[in-house]
């Protein structure tokens, strides 16, 4: 099975299609307005401080600037980076842009900027999400890799950066998984306590909220 398989099976596993995206849009939009400027500090005790917003445009994107200081961040010129995300779908956000100015790269600026994005989305109940493998460059690959390989341990960029593999995710995510899917499941199998202990330990990297009696 080719990585653009698998990105689109496991998105699907993921993928909430009862997902309130209003209601999502509304919790992401008060966080935002409540606090618009945040500070952030890297693993390399670097502090720049991050403006967030939503756009109000027809690309309607969640937009996370990071800038040098607060004056600068809260006047919304001059940053240094920045990072754009498409609204949720299906309980998913995904990065459709992100830079850092080269001057202030190697300095842990994406990674900061990566947890604080995926604790933003966690409050309004939506999981940040890597893109496809076709899309990805090396360096966000790197910055998945490091904060959640279990999500990109599949990607040809593995192989071109020369890391080594990941074979307890190969284990686990097994075509037999890959083929049937929970739901896709036969009658009774999501019973099993085989399947549940594979799924409970699947749910927990993915972020899942499985409910058993749930109807899919």
């Amino acid at each position: 099975m080719n990585a653009a398989t698998r990105y689109e099976r496991l998105t699907t596993l993921r993928s909430d299609s009862s997902f309130n995206v209003a209601a999502s849009e509304a919790a992401i939009d008060a966080l935002f307005k409540a606090q618009p400027v945040i500070k952030i500090l890297t693993e390399s005790d670097h502090t720049f401080f991050v403006r967030r917003h939503l756009t109000s445009s027809d690309e309607s994107l969640i937009i996370y600037q990071v800038f040098v200081d607060e004056t600068s961040a809260n006047g919304g010129e001059n940053d240094v980076g920045h990072c754009h995300l498409c609204r949720p779908v299906n309980g998913i956000v995904t990065i459709v842009d992100a830079a850092v100015n080269e001057e202030h790269q190697r300095k842990g600026i994406a990674t900061a900027v990566y947890d604080c994005i995926a604790k933003d989305m966690g409050q309004a109940g939506v999981l940040l999400w890597p893109v496809s493998p076709s899309r990805m460059t090396e360096p966000e690959f790197k910055v998945w890799w490091r904060r959640s390989p279990a999500l990109v341990f599949y990607y040809p960029h593995r192989e071109r950066l020369g890391l080594e593999p990941r074979r307890e995710f190969e284990q686990l995510f097994n075509e037999e998984f890959s083929r049937k899917g929970f739901r896709n499941a036969p009658a009774g199998a999501l019973g099993t306590g085989r399947f549940l202990k594979k799924f409970s330990t699947i749910s927990q990297w993915l972020g899942l909220k499985f409910t058993p009696t749930r109807d899919d």
